[in-house]
C-alpha cells in the first residue's frame, strides 16, 4: 500500500508554526525591571506614650492625573511630552502603592485611632480622598533627571460628607545620575518627603 503524501499546504503550516514558536524563545525584546517604591526614610513614628485620636479613617484608593493610573514608570521629556522608562515598571499601579504608602504613615503619624483601606469591613468616622497630581520624573535642560511629586488630600466625615480638611504635599528630588536606580532612589525620596507632609498636617 502506498502511502499517501502529506500535503503542501499543511506542511507549510507546520513549518511557520514551528518558525514562530522558535521566535518566542529567543525574543530579542528586554524583559521588564519590577523597582520597589517604598519611602527612603519612613515618616517618624509617633512619640511614646502620645496619645492615639479618636477618631477612624478609611484610605480611598487615590485618583491619578491621566497617565498615572499604571505600572509604568513616568517621565516627562522635552516639549511637556509624558513617556514612560522603557523596560521598567512598579510591581502594581501607582495608585495601589500610593494607598498602601499613606496607610503606613497615617498608622507611624498615630494621629487617628485606626487607619483602614476601602476594601475593609469596619466602618470609619472619616475619609481620605488623595489626587496624585504629579508623580514623574522630569528632565532638565542640563539632562539630569528630577522626580516631581505633588499629591492632594482631602479628608471628609463619613456620615454626613463634610469636608474637613484639604492638605497639598510637594516634594522633589534630583536623581543626581542619569540611571534607572538613580531615579527610583529619587522616586522614593520624594514619595516619603510627600507623605510624611500629608501625615503631619492631617489631623480628625
Amino acid at each position: 500500500m502506498t502511502p499517501k503524501a502529506f500535503p503542501a499546504g499543511a506542511f507549510a503550516a507546520c513549518v511557520a508554526i514551528l518558525c514562530a514558536g522558535c521566535a518566542g524563545l529567543h525574543s530579542s525584546q528586554v524583559a521588564s525591571q519590577i523597582y520597589t517604591l517604598e519611602p527612603a526614610q519612613p515618616p517618624a513614628a509617633a512619640p511614646a506614650g502620645a496619645v492615639a485620636g479618636s477618631v477612624t479613617v478609611r484610605v480611598l484608593r487615590p485618583l491619578a492625573a491621566p497617565g498615572l493610573d499604571t505600572d509604568r514608570i513616568a517621565v516627562v521629556r522635552e516639549a511637556q511630552r509624558l513617556d514612560y522608562f522603557a523596560a521598567s515598571r512598579w510591581p502594581g499601579p501607582l495608585p495601589d502603592l500610593l494607598q498602601n504608602l499613606a496607610i503606613d504613615a497615617l498608622r507611624a503619624a498615630g494621629r487617628f485611632r485606626a487607619v483602614q483601606p476601602d476594601a475593609t469591613a469596619f466602618a470609619a468616622d472619616d475619609v481620605l480622598q488623595i489626587e496624585i497630581r504629579r508623580c514623574q520624573a522630569e528632565y532638565t535642560a542640563d539632562g539630569s533627571p528630577v522626580v516631581r511629586v505633588q499629591l492632594l488630600a482631602t479628608l471628609g466625615r463619613q456620615s454626613d460628607r463634610t469636608l474637613l480638611a484639604s492638605v497639598t504635599a510637594e516634594s522633589s528630588r534630583s536623581a543626581g545620575a542619569n540611571r534607572m536606580q538613580a531615579v527610583v532612589a529619587a522616586f522614593q525620596g520624594a514619595v516619603g518627603e510627600a507623605l510624611a507632609q500629608l501625615a503631619a498636617n492631617l489631623a480628625p
